[in-house]
């Protein structure tokens, strides 16, 4: 599949496409102006040739008895930038017949060596029209007219001089580049100020949805107030989905809420008929005992389900509780090693703590050893039957970091946040039962803590999940407590 095209930015675009449009009309600019440029020298030349064909046949035929009288009067009707030849049609001759030049030095510089007239006769289009061209960097003009002067055919030819004119309208070109480099620099700055003012309105609305969440959807709304009338019609939509949300919010909420109440009462005594029946069915049969212990595992599973539910629902109500209080990390995974290696299979190992002294965190004991026993169920229930799990604890910088370690598949980077979300289960677990709300539990309980839960890779393979509290203090006189259960080396 093709890579997805990044998104563009608003502001990019809009500075992006006016400065286009400014730099496109200096463009349009500069090609008419030198169209125009063009056009009026067409008309120029033109209008000069038409006066100087119309004063040359207002002369007299005595006039016109020499070729010196010819060239005398073309020379009048020329000027240091036009010069004016004629070419005799001899009735009886093909081609040019004998070129008259005007006489006098002024016309030396077009005369010299005849190259420049050659060349204005070469460019010289077949109807005589006006046509441009450019003969030893300079820009000329030439064209042909017909007349009959004294009875005679002559061709009148005109050549025209107009590199002044060309090399202004270059300058002008060059002014109106510089002029257009300099307004995009201008314009630039100027749109940025612009769009940045414009699009802020953008921005109040983005800072407002980010600072929305679950618990203030029934209350946050985006503002009207001082707002363009183009965003007014966003407004209303995106309000009104919100209260939506917040009505579907309040009704699962609600739901979950009350189907946890409702749940935890006969789980709670179907578990504890079930271990009384185990406890005194003496003579039942390995069958049946087998049938009943499914029973209070099964019974125990649901009420822990129906627990995360109804911490779940608490947090979302803004009614959950913790006690929290400075407590040892060190005595608290020493009692929960010992509550859990009972129904581990002995699969449950402590390590001992790479820690100088013991410290202390502010945490709720009921809730943390909670987060651990959830995360304890899991790595045996995901891991291999023959393979250990990992209890530890160690100092980063200034977290305590709880450390609970499988040696299974592990967790894929790409999965290592997700799984952390409701109702979500990782890509190794679709033949393991389950309700991916446990996970949720966890990092619930540690945020309210203010603490955070992460999984990264365990040493030799499988999964670390860790559970990350701020570190209190220094307590004294605790370094004996904490010698002696990690001395021990349980496991």
């Amino acid at each position: 599949m093709a890579a997805a095209r990044r998104a563009a930015s608003i502001r990019r675009h809009l500075q992006a496409t006016s400065l286009l449009a400014v730099l496109a009309g200096y463009v349009v600019l500069l090609l008419v102006n030198r169209q125009l440029s063009a056009r009026l020298r067409h008309d120029r030349h033109d209008a000069q040739v038409r006066a100087t064909t119309q004063l040359l046949q207002q002369l007299m035929p005595d006039q016109l008895g020499t070729t010196a009288q010819l060239q005398r009067h073309l020379a009048d009707v020329a000027s240091p930038s036009l010069l004016v030849w004629m070419v005799w049609l001899e009735p009886d001759r093909r081609g040019a017949g004998p070129v008259i030049l005007p006489s006098g030095a002024a016309f030396q510089a077009f005369t010299a060596g005849e190259g420049l007239v050659r060349a204005a006769d070469a460019a010289l289009g077949p109807n005589g029209e006006p046509h441009e061209f450019r003969f030893n960097n300079r820009t000329y003009f030439t064209c042909a007219m017909p007349i009959r002067l004294a009875g005679e055919a002559y061709q009148l030819r005109f050549l025209q001089d107009f590199t002044l004119e060309t090399e202004q309208e270059q300058l002008i070109s060059l002014l109106l580049v510089a002029v257009a480099g300099a307004s995009a620099l201008f314009t630039s700055a100027l749109l940025r100020l612009v769009i940045h003012r414009g699009l802020l309105p953008l921005d109040s609305f983005s800072n407002t949805l980010e600072g929305m969440s679950t618990g203030s959807l029934s209350t946050d709304r985006l503002s009207l107030s001082g707002q363009p009338l183009e965003l007014h019609p966003i407004a209303h939509a995106f309000n009104d989905l919100l209260d939506r949300l917040a009505e579907a919010w309040e009704h699962q909420r609600t739901f979950v809420n009350g189907v946890s109440h409702e749940l935890r009462t006969p789980i709670t005594l179907i578990s504890g008929y079930s271990r009384r029946l185990l406890r005194r069915a003496a003579d039942v049969t390995p069958e049946q005992r087998e049938q009943l212990q499914l029973v209070a595992s099964e019974a125990e599973s649901m009420g822990r389900l129906v627990n995360d539910l109804l911490e779940i629902a608490r947090d979302d109500a803004g009614r959950l509780q913790l006690q929290c209080q400075p407590l040892d990390p060190s005595g608290l995974l020493a009692t929960l090693f010992d509550r859990l290696q009972v129904t581990s299979a002995g699969r449950l190992r402590l390590h001992p703590a790479d820690l100088a002294q013991s410290l202390q965190v502010n945490a709720d004991p009921e809730r943390l050893s909670q987060c651990l026993t959830n995360l304890v169920e899991n790595a045996l229930k995901y891991s291999p039957a023959s393979q250990p799990v990992e209890l530890g604890l160690s100092l980063d910088g200034a977290e305590l970091v709880l450390h609970v370690r499988d040696h299974g598949t592990g967790v894929p980077d790409a999965e290592r946040e997700r799984i952390f979300g409701r109702f979500v289960r990782g890509s190794s677990s679709a033949e393991i039962s389950g309700h991916g709300i446990g996970l949720a539990v966890v990092t619930t309980l540690m945020e309210r803590m203010g603490g955070r839960a992460l999984v990264a890779d365990a040493p030799g393979g499988g999964a670390d999940f860790q559970l990350r509290l701020p570190v209190l203090a220094d307590p004294p006189g605790r370094s004996a407590s904490l010698r002696r259960w990690l001395g021990a080396g349980l496991g």
